[in-house]
């Protein structure tokens, strides 16, 4: 395959020392942002990636740390002159080796594979790239729990459906308990905790960007969407993941993460209880009517009703495990 702007990838390329004698495109992974490319020279496959100005550096060079402290990632290469990247008009370029016979990875290893992310991703030097979203405050952190259930109570008084007008107040009801717990909790300890080990949130630590190789050896990849934050945010998106797809009970999923996730990345281990609470809160409901609501379909929520009555079925039943005490996690 010829790519479209392979005048300006040739370029980057060179920098690493390949001539279009060298490589061959083989397939582009995402249009204009991601190539795999064969190098003949050193007889390996390589993955091209772009990143737009407008983005900070900051994943790239996260990739290149963890890579240079030997974590499961993909080996970032070097140009000939040291740099983990090139710069090109209005993007940034990196080259990282590609990993043959990657598959999705299971629910254990998933979540083995975030508390080894935790444990490694930490940097201070990548503060310099003054990232947008920085550790929040107490009152940021609590605002967050606040406005959805002040969405919550907005959406269930303009429901027309007696069910899901029921279930909105219900998902309201158990949020505001969780609300009320968590603030009891030192959340200003638990974010000066993580601020001060510099902490990396993946941001997308979704079933794509975590694989395995034939030999067993899980790879994380994608670091686009990364940024300093608690890994409490992290550990929540995954929780909302591994218990999205099922139409029961969530609670084997929730107990295998509490259970794996703090036997390896202990450093939070003081502070699961703030986990524990946060999990109560029905984020997913939340996540679910908002999506439906910003893509036009407010009105037409009745239409949706049997997945979310499933959903706050779900959210119940994770709600009445954990709200019988912590030592349960």
């Amino acid at each position: 395959m010829e790519p479209k702007n392979s005048k300006t990838l040739m370029e980057v390329l060179q920098e690493y020392d390949l001539s279009k004698e060298d490589v061959t495109f083989i397939k582009e992974a995402k249009e204009g942002k991601v190539w795999i490319i064969n190098d003949t020279k050193n007889k390996q496959w390589l993955v091209l990636k772009s990143l737009n100005k407008k983005k900070t550096l900051f994943p790239i060079m996260l990739h290149s740390q963890l890579s240079e402290a030997g974590f499961a990632v993909p080996k970032v290469l070097k140009t000939t002159s040291g740099q983990a990247y090139i710069q090109k008009k209005k993007d940034y370029y990196y080259l990282c080796e590609y990993i043959n016979h990657l598959e999705k990875i299971n629910e254990l290893q998933r979540i083995e594979a975030l508390a080894y992310f935790h444990v490694h991703a930490k940097s201070a030097e990548l503060m310099s790239f003054n990232e947008k979203i920085q550790f929040p405050t107490k009152e940021n952190f609590l605002a967050s729990y606040s406005s959805k259930l002040d969405e919550l109570e907005k959406w269930a008084s303009a429901v027309s459906s007696s069910l899901l007008k029921d279930a909105m107040k219900e998902m309201k009801q158990l949020g505001f308990t969780a609300y009320t717990l968590i603030q009891n909790c030192d959340i200003e300890a638990y974010l000066q905790h993580t601020s001060n080990r510099y902490t990396i949130c993946h941001g997308d630590f979704n079933s794509n960007n975590a694989l395995i190789t034939e030999k067993g050896d899980y790879y994380i990849i994608d670091f686009d969407r990364a940024y300093f934050g608690p890994p409490l945010e992290d550990f929540r998106f995954l929780m909302m993941s591994l218990t999205r797809n099922f139409k029961h009970d969530p609670n084997p999923r929730l107990a295998l993460m509490f259970e794996h996730y703090f036997n390896i990345y202990t450093e939070d281990l003081n502070y699961k209880e703030i986990y524990r609470i946060d999990s109560m809160f029905p984020h997913e409901f939340y996540k679910q009517v908002n999506e439906k609501m910003e893509q036009g379909k407010g009105k037409k929520l009745a239409k949706h009703e049997e997945v979310l009555l499933q959903v706050a079925e779900r959210e119940k039943r994770k709600y009445d495990w954990l709200i019988e005490g912590s030592e349960r996690p």
